[in-house]
């Protein structure tokens, strides 16, 4: 049993934000239905309406999917009725979008006071910047992250992870909803969730941010081609051309390193000015492109140094360590076949999260949801698809 079986989810998001974040409630028991845009009536890019595609099959499993025009009254009234089921609603619309249609938290909480409404944008429901579009890379340049990633003579490094969609939307918004959902249990009163992704990546920073508010360094682009300008918290190359990444934080480590590759004389000198770093990094990388990735990988752990392989997700995946995390699933696809997925990383011991259904096909629970939920007959269920209320 999940620690949220019994807990309704109405899914409105459109994009990963909140897609990942009711998949993790799925995932611990929540009976989640995507609300998704009729595809008669939508205007969506078609990586966010194929069924079949890996944006879709990574964020929809152990969900119901129904498809109902909210720009028609009856496919509102529908909601509305569907709305005073649910424990949660969620949304990734621009702040204002839902009101305009019609389901936004006031309107909703007249029709069930105990539900929590939660509400991921980039930027917040209010501010100067509330209306404004944007996408991930925007907001972690705002948040300050990008003025960071790079090489200082060069432009900012984009990052491929999706920081403020995931770390900044996602992990705020579950977080938050589990605990609205705590107090929900409590009061059996419902609330009102303001994520800003942009807010969840500026929180994030907890050492450099602070280290700016607390003593007003700011952190630069380094001059070193990785990215970083410490010796003992770098990525190196090997003689075979892959990388590697070593961290030594703690000066038993960085002593244990310099035993290991014959460069005593670095020990003193961890945390050396500048000119010292890039002279260590200089010299532990002639004797790092002496020898193979492997080869380092293994005699560094051997000798208690911090280190992994630069991998990639070839490499990843066959890693005995996230073989044996069980990280990748497989589940029966009614159009691709078998195909693999991410797992769960929450490892409860009793009431642990799984993944339990396949990702639904695009609008395959319309009929069940709104005939078990609402008591529609099939006779009146068809009359809305000529009216193009449902799909």
């Amino acid at each position: 049993m999940g620690p949220l079986e019994g807990k309704t989810v109405l899914d409105l998001s459109r994009y990963g934000p909140g897609r990942y974040c009711s998949m993790i409630l799925a995932d611990f028991g929540a009976e989640v239905i995507t609300v998704e845009t009729p595809r008669f009536a939508s205007e969506l890019p078609s990586l966010v309406t194929d069924d079949v595609g890996a944006r879709y099959l990574g964020q929809n499993r152990n969900k119901k999917s129904i498809a109902l025009n909210l720009k028609n009254e009856e496919g509102k009234k529908i909601f509305y009725r569907l709305a005073e089921k649910a424990d949660v609603i969620l949304e990734t619309f621009r702040p204002g979008v839902v009101k305009r249609l019609g389901v936004d938290y006031e309107t909703v909480k007249k029709y069930n006071p105990r539900v929590v409404y939660c509400s991921i944008s980039g930027y917040g429901q209010d501010g100067p910047y509330s209306q404004r579009p944007g996408h991930d890379l925007n907001y972690v340049g705002l948040a300050g992250v990008l003025h960071m990633i790079g090489q200082k003579e060069g432009p900012p490094t984009y990052l491929p992870v999706q920081m403020a969609d995931l770390a900044g939307g996602t992990s705020q918004a579950t977080i938050a909803i589990l605990a609205a959902l705590i107090a929900q249990d409590k009061t059996g009163k419902g609330q009102y969730i303001d994520v800003s992704m942009t807010d969840g990546v500026v929180f994030y920073q907890w050492t450099l941010a602070m280290m700016y508010l607390i003593d007003g360094i700011q952190l630069e682009r380094a001059e070193l081609p990785t990215g970083s300008d410490h010796a003992w918290m770098n990525i190196y190359k090997a003689k075979d051309g892959k990388y590697f990444t070593v961290a030594t934080l703690e000066p038993w480590l960085w002593a244990n390193l310099c035993r290991l590759v014959g460069r005593q004389d670095f020990a003193d000198t961890q945390f050396g000015p500048p000119e010292r770093q890039r002279e260590m990094y200089s010299g532990l990388s002639e004797v790092f492109a002496t020898k193979d990735r492997d080869e380092w990988v293994k005699l560094l752990n051997e000798a208690n140094v911090c280190v992994a392989p630069v991998c990639t997700f070839a490499e990843t995946f066959s890693d005995p360590q996230i073989v044996h995390r069980k990280l990748v699933v497989e589940i029966d696809h009614p159009k691709r076949g078998k195909v693999k997925v991410l797992n769960t990383p929450y490892k409860l011991s009793e009431t642990p999260a799984q993944v339990r259904t396949r990702p639904p096909l695009y609008a395959e629970h319309t009929a069940e949801i709104l005939g078990s939920m609402l008591g529609l007959s099939d006779k009146e269920l068809e009359r809305l698809r000529k009216k193009q209320v449902i799909e």
